[in-house]
């Protein structure tokens, strides 16, 4: 990595969460949503402001969308049925996006969709 990259990087670990997800560089983009990731196991609030991934998983480029994927299925992993309302957010943008991607991503979208299913019941928003 050249030094402007690692200064940006380092600069845009000071920004709000918001700022961060939505970066119009992909690498800050996609290094907030791995540290998303990581952290997603441990939060259990649907309302935590971090958990700005909802309308990250449409994002253009493939890795990052990837890396988005992960840190939702996290947050679902970690979070109760009340979750569940938030599936109708999410799901217009999964199924435009990574559905129609690289098969890994259409594989890490159908975990995501499964989750919401199975675990967390959310089975009204997928029939409509």
């Amino acid at each position: 990595m050249s030094t402007e990259e690692e200064r940006l990087l380092k600069e845009a670990k000071k920004l709000p969460w918001e700022d961060r997800l939505l970066h119009k560089n992909w690498k800050v983009r996609n290094e907030a949503k791995i540290v998303l990731a990581a952290v997603c196991d441990f939060i259990t609030d649907p309302k935590d402001p971090c958990l700005r991934v909802r309308k990250t998983v449409a994002d253009s480029n493939a890795l990052v969308q990837e890396k988005a994927l992960d840190a939702l299925i996290s947050f679902l992993c970690a979070v109760d049925a009340d979750a569940g309302r938030y599936a109708k957010e999410v799901c217009g943008s999964i199924v435009s996006k990574c559905l129609t991607g690289r098969p890994k991503t259409i594989e890490k979208a159908q975990t995501a969709f499964l989750l919401w299913v199975v675990e967390l019941e959310a089975t009204e928003v997928f029939l409509e």
